[in-house]
């Protein structure tokens, strides 16, 4: 469904992309490991045309990226992509209802009855049903995060995305995403997720991919990355977190 051949990307004359190969199905979730700087961001906001690549290609469905902007390419990739990142990005002076209704309502050109029909299901399915009438400010960080993991299904992506979703919250409040996301997988969401926390990495995901120095060094199962890595880059990443 989702795939990403030789993708290169610069930055100031650093190359944090290096040849980039990346693939997804439907219903699949892939965590992507690795150092901080060694290019996980980056590949994810080039997936969904938030970033330009240089050179290599993208391919999702029948639509196809490949280098340079095409801005009616780009929005039609956008479109089928959520994206969640480390800071909750919710608009403070909206209650949690307002926020979730004002991307369909401003992009998809919805009624404030209609995007209400979309958003209130998907509060009980974060759990925060109770909570449609509060702010950002008045919910701890574990709930703004499932807050906006909503806000991205109110649009209706065909795959998720996260950047390191939980990085910012309290270690007791890192399961509160992560319960969403498994659910999200067991309905069968395509998900992508960078992140630190190896315990939801070996138990939910179907494929681990390990990058360094911005390019994909090994990816396997998770039993296969974690226990019987091959490569001697990906050895020494995950000694770190051997049982």
């Amino acid at each position: 469904m989702l795939v990403a051949k030789g993708l290169c990307k610069t930055f100031h004359g650093r190359q944090v992309l290096r040849g980039v190969d990346f693939e997804a199905g439907p219903g699949e979730l892939i965590v992507i490991v690795g150092r901080s700087g060694c290019g996980k961001s980056t590949l994810l906001r080039c997936l969904n045309g938030l970033e330009l690549f240089d050179e290599g290609s993208i391919r999702f469905g029948n639509l196809v990226l490949d280098g340079g902007r095409d801005d009616r390419k780009i929005r039609a990739l956008r479109a089928n992509f959520g994206m969640v990142f480390q800071s909750f990005n919710l608009f403070p002076h909206l209650d949690l209802l307002g926020n979730l209704v004002a991307a369909p309502m401003i992009v998809k050109g919805m009624s404030r009855k209609q995007a209400e029909a979309i958003a209130l299901p998907l509060l009980e399915k974060v759990g925060l049903t109770g909570h449609a009438r509060h702010y950002p400010g008045q919910m701890s960080g574990g709930q703004q995060q499932r807050a906006a993991i909503a806000r991205a299904l109110a649009m209706s992506p065909t795959v998720m995305l996260y950047d390191e979703p939980t990085s910012a919250l309290d270690p007791w409040l890192v399961d509160e995403v992560f319960d969403v996301m498994r659910k999200l997988n067991a309905e069968g969401m395509t998900q992508i997720v960078v992140t630190h926390e190896t315990r939801f990495a070996r138990e939910v995901a179907r494929e681990i991919v390990f990058m360094e120095d911005g390019g994909v060094v090994e990816k396997g199962a998770p039993e296969q990355i974690f226990n019987r890595p091959r490569d001697p880059r990906t050895i020494k990443y995950m000694s770190r977190f051997a049982a």
